[in-house]
């Protein structure tokens, strides 16, 4: 087998990897009669708890800070040690004073997970007005993204930074995020330890899949990545890389808070063009617009719970081929992406829910950059990956591909729609795909739902303009002479990043290019 190591950092990433890990729990079946979707050992590796019992755990390493892991805890569990808090009473014979924060408390949903049952063909379906109905799981009543885990995680996978003081800036702290990261590594063995063990776990180990908060976390997986390469200098690794709110065309050079975090995106994705095989650069959720591709949703984009789960499913579809049966390679699938060798990014883009062509356009929605319409250029490469597509939409999404601007295109077609747990939002217009679980006497019955869509990952027209939106910026800031000390970066520095993201610009070709208004280096210094 090829196993595939997953690295999550920051709130949003976390939020997303929660809905990816209980997506791909849903795989799991239990009757020889059933399909299996995908290889589960891709991602998860077999073990045995301290009690004895047989787990199946991801290969993950998740990183967020204290606060946000919520009630999650290692203590909890398939690998819950007993007794864990007592110390040597030889350390101390006086008198202890014990204080401690109380236990974080689990969310109703957590408490129902034990009580949920699989239909049963044979049983008549349940009296709406005798069976008790369970509201369904909605934005307001998650805290954490642990309040709708489902899987049980190592407890070497849970790595809880410190919390930071008031006064401490998360967002955009370039360098001190690269400080964080040596400390931490130092201080718990990270690579030498958490990371290595799953490696030697494996078999044949494939290479790393990624999402990371930039914002929080882009200059502490720059220095996670930079140490992997150190070891591991030819494994492909897939990046999805959240931007910060920041938007470079919209910034004042007066706003030193936004140019912090898009200065710090900048330098991420210079930092991922030599560290990563393939980057994807999403946009922040906060950022979302509603329009014609939430016609089907009722989703609140301010949740994180509700727009991570959007991404997931987008996210979860385009890599599905890496873990389906006959599946792919992760190093071929990145370089499929990377058409010259020299342009490892690609963009995200897909309607949700979607089962044919019929205005598929307007219910696209493109999550690297949000522009609705092409503007002139021409994509170097573009990949389908469909969900629960009838045959005759299946061919006409070939042929439709045949015909766009778009040297190549190939596409994976799923018959399977993709899954939604219980712990997915109900935020469907459809009503049978947003209606509550009710109690039985067998106890709490969960329908099983699922929604058809379409992903995409594409190598176009968008990155350049994202690359020369953030080149702009940084030029800008050198004419206006900023005051570097406050964005973390010093002046030539900032000189030689802006050159960089021209450079990464022009690798993709000027065919590739839209016909940005205000984009190019025509101005001096």
């Amino acid at each position: 087998m090829k196993e595939i190591i997953y690295v999550q950092a920051g709130n949003i990433s976390n939020h997303v990897g929660t809905h990816f890990w209980n997506t791909q729990q849903s795989y799991f079946t239990y009757s020889e009669d059933k399909e299996v979707l995908v290889d589960h050992d891709v991602s998860f590796r077999e073990g045995v708890s301290p009690r004895g019992e047989s787990t199946y755990c991801p290969r993950l390493l998740q990183f967020d800070r204290k606060e946000n892991f919520g009630s999650l805890s290692s203590a909890t569990g398939l690998y819950a040690q007993e007794d864990q808090d007592e110390q040597p009473s030889f350390l101390w014979d006086g008198t202890v004073d014990e204080i401690r924060h109380e236990r974080i408390p689990d969310i109703a949903y957590q408490n129902q997970l034990d009580e949920e049952v699989e239909e049963d063909p044979a049983e008549a379906p349940p009296d709406p007005k005798e069976s008790v109905v369970v509201p369904p799981l909605g934005a307001s009543d998650v805290r954490y993204w642990s309040d709708y885990n489902r899987v049980y995680y190592l407890p070497r996978s849970m790595h809880k930074l410190p919390d930071l003081a008031d006064w401490e800036a998360e967002e955009g702290d370039w360098h001190g995020g690269k400080e964080t990261f040596l400390r931490y590594n130092m201080d718990n063995a990270l690579m030498d330890d958490s990371f290595r063990r799953f490696v030697e776990e494996c078999d044949t180990f494939q290479g790393l899949q990624l999402c990371t908060d930039n914002a929080s976390f882009g200059s502490f997986v720059d220095s996670l990545l930079t140490a992997f390469r150190d070891e591991y200098p030819k494994q492909p690794t897939l990046m999805f890389a959240v931007l910060s709110d920041a938007t470079p065309e919209n910034l004042d050079t007066e706003d030193i808070r936004g140019l912090r975090k898009a200065l710090n995106d900048a330098l991420c994705l210079r930092g991922l063009n030599e560290l990563s095989t393939m980057s994807v650069p999403l946009q922040s959720p906060r950022n979302w617009l509603p329009g014609p591709w939430t016609a089907e949703l009722t989703t609140d984009l301010r949740s994180a719970y509700d727009t991570s789960a959007i991404l997931s499913a987008h996210v979860e579809t385009a890599t599905l081929p890496l873990r389906s049966k006959g599946r792919e390679s992760l190093y071929g699938f990145c370089h499929q992406l990377n058409v010259y060798g020299n342009t490892p990014f690609a963009e995200l883009s897909g309607a949700f829910p979607a089962s044919s062509l019929d205005a598929l356009d307007s219910r696209i929605y493109r999550f690297t950059i949000d522009r609705p319409e092409r503007k002139g250029g021409v994509g170097l490469w573009r990949r389908n990956v469909t969900r629960g597509w009838t045959e005759l939409a299946r061919r006409q999404l070939d042929d439709f591909g045949a015909d766009t601007a778009m040297s190549a295109t190939c596409a994976t077609h799923s018959l399977q729609e993709y899954p939604l747990p219980s712990s997915y939002p109900s935020f469907f217009r459809a009503q049978h795909l947003s209606s509550g679980p009710h109690y039985t006497p067998r106890g709490l019955l969960v329908r099983p739902r699922s929604v058809p869509m379409i992903s995409t990952l594409e190598s176009g027209w968008a990155l350049p303009r994202l690359l020369a939106q953030c080149a702009d910026l940084v030029g800008h800031c050198v004419r206006r002479k900023i005051n570097w000390e406050m964005v973390g970066i010093d002046e030539d520095e900032a000189r030689e990043l802006r050159e960089d993201l021209w450079t990464l610009r022009d690798n993709f070709g000027e065919s590739s290019y839209d016909d940005g208004k205000g984009l190019g280096e025509d101005e001096n210094d």
